[in-house]
């Protein structure tokens, strides 16, 4: 048995909960990141709203000031908030940022009324209360847990003070069970709902033979990284890698041989690659890499590290004493100078393997370096960003 079937033991209950999504499920997430983003605008527009209508149409009310403050404030927020999602920033954080955001501006309102004098509409306010509701439904959009039971806990804490403050201060012996039971059953359903959502995806994600992405969502992946490229004037890379003599191989090994081979190729390429890079089988014997960020003489580097380490990677093979290796050859692509388009991109990298394969196999093809660098390159690097 290789090191690859040994089953790790199943971490605590605890930890599987409070634990980040696998990379392909957190920018499904992140994509609908941005849907939730222009969602919490238009309802801050909204919420602004109702502070004017005070005033047109109760003159002789309250002053709504505090409360077009406070949705002034939310509104440069989400504003902040929607910029940042839409350049890709903060992957890792910005899902729970809007989530504190989304709940403490309705908190936040609430609070505003108690300072007017208005525990009535405070506590039992039925235009903004809904809207906690909203924050921890858009939660499960997220896919993340975690961001579920922040996102619940922080409503629960905050409303919980609301009334507390407004019985203390106008001892009006308001009911809070209601009411909390209702934000603590919407957790459950979010969180269980996320749950399930990344189990049934990351079965239709990944090939189940490897462990890594398969070539539908590689291909989601690539269209989305050239739009993002294309928003942003970014670079990447693409690789397309080959074992080399894969059917002599298992027809020396066997087919259990060949498994191996390709569990390990694969457990190597995702070990050697850092999180935020796409890895994916392609297909039989062929993995795909989609590289964000990296410049071709980076990627070829990178490329040509991991080119050696597999070929001195021993290979365990079942029933046999003596391990055994193979040899990979690697095609690489850079946008926008190989091709504008996903289809152009793979056309390139994969006519590079297949120069590499013809030029002796066990080698990275890459783009020819330039000996001058092209005037964009000069303009990024006299802008210190390369």
């Amino acid at each position: 048995m290789s090191e690859l079937d040994k089953t790790a033991p199943e971490p605590p209950l605890w930890r599987r909960i409070w634990s980040a999504p696998e990379q392909e499920i957190s920018t499904a997430g992140f994509g609908g990141e941005l849907l939730v983003a222009g969602v919490r605008l238009l309802i801050v527009v909204a919420l602004l709203y109702f502070p004017i209508d005070a005033v047109l149409q109760r003159p002789g009310g309250y002053d709504p000031l505090a409360l077009l403050a406070t949705g002034t404030i939310g509104l440069v927020l989400a504003l902040v908030l929607y910029s940042a999602t839409n350049r890709r920033w903060g992957k890792n954080w910005i899902g729970f940022a809007s989530s504190i955001l989304d709940v403490s501006l309705v908190s936040a309102m609430l609070t505003v009324f108690l300072f007017l004098g208005r525990p009535e509409e405070a506590t039992n306010n039925l235009g903004l209360f809904p809207i906690y509701f909203l924050a921890i439904a858009a939660t499960s959009l997220r896919y993340d847990v975690r961001i579920c039971i922040v996102t619940g806990f922080l409503a629960l804490v905050q409303y919980t003070a609301v009334i507390a403050y407004a019985d203390w201060r106008w001892d009006l012996h308001t009911s809070a069970f209601a009411p909390l039971a209702q934000l603590t059953g919407a957790t459950f359903i979010a969180a269980t709902i996320v749950v399930r959502t990344r189990e049934l995806r990351l079965l239709s994600t990944r090939d189940r033979f490897t462990g890594l992405l398969n070539r539908a969502v590689f291909m989601e992946q690539l269209e989305r990284e050239v739009a993002f490229a294309r928003r942003e004037d970014g670079r990447f890379a693409i690789a397309m890698l080959d074992i080399d003599h894969f059917k002599k191989f298992n027809d020396t090994y066997g087919h259990a041989g060949g498994d191996e081979a390709l569990r390990a190729v694969a457990h190597t390429l995702r070990g050697s690659c850092r999180a935020t890079d796409v890895v994916a089988r392609y297909g039989g014997e062929e993995f795909a890499l989609i590289l964000p960020g990296v410049m071709s003489g980076r990627a070829t580097d990178l490329l040509e590290r991991f080119r050696r380490v597999v070929a001195v990677k021993a290979i365990a093979l079942p029933g046999r004493s003596k391990p055994a290796s193979v040899t990979v050859s690697i095609g690489v692509a850079i946008w926008p100078d190989d091709g504008e388009s996903p289809a152009d991109l793979l056309r390139c990298a994969d006519e590079r393997l297949y120069r590499a394969k013809a030029e002796g196999r066990d080698r990275v093809i890459g783009p020819t370096p330039h000996p001058f660098p092209r005037p964009a390159e000069e303009g990024r690097r006299a802008a210190g960003t390369e």
